[in-house]
């Protein structure tokens, strides 16, 4: 029998990597409550990086920052031209620095492998940031729900050989590339919570 703090510090992790999630999505007028939450969850799990979302939050507020965030977003994560942080670990993890490699593959299968299929609607390959993390949410709420340990090894594995590898290389592009502020400190707390 797991203990209530156990749970409820394995539910602030999968919550973080789900509010992180979010927030590498297209920038809406929602970000303000995202950002609320996340500042709450990290009040237990790292209280010294809500600083940093209190900023984001001062950056998020109108709609004439909603079009720089939207601008920042399309330059960083989308092109039309070189992507400036591209947000697919195969871009990363491969040699030749490219999308769908055999790194995308593997994740494919993991996903699979955890019961889940991509919907046909799902634009985006599968080793895209936002699915990842989504993922990595995934397991913990698994694990959670049913108590099987098998989640949380699952979890380690796909972190350990999908995540952590590019993570940081992610995260130090989007700060040294990004033109806003509430982005390059996305990348700070990218790079703060999860490598």
């Amino acid at each position: 029998m797991t203990s209530p703090t156990y749970t409820q510090d394995l539910t602030q992790t999968a919550n973080v990597y789900k509010l992180i999630s979010l927030l590498y999505g297209p920038p809406t007028d929602g970000l303000e409550e995202i950002l609320t939450l996340s500042e709450q969850t990290l009040v237990n799990l790292k209280p010294e990086l809500i600083p940093i979302v209190n900023e984001m939050k001062t950056l998020s507020d109108s709609k004439s920052k909603l079009e720089d965030l939207t601008v920042d977003y399309a330059k960083l994560f989308i092109g039309p031209f070189d992507l400036l942080a591209p947000p697919y670990g195969s871009v990363y993890l491969e040699g030749q620095r490219r999308v769908m490699g055999d790194s995308t593959v593997k994740v494919l299968q993991f996903y699979r492998q955890a019961g889940l299929n991509l919907s046909d609607e799902f634009k985006e390959p599968p080793d895209h940031i936002v699915t990842e993390l989504e993922f990595m949410y995934y397991l913990i709420a698994k694990h959670i729900e049913t108590g099987d340990e098998q989640w949380l090894v699952m979890k380690e594995e796909f972190f350990n050989n999908f995540l952590s590898p590019w993570i940081k290389d992610f995260s130090i592009r989007i700060q040294e590339n990004a033109r806003t502020v509430f982005y390059k400190n996305l990348g700070q707390l990218t790079l703060g919570l999860i490598s």
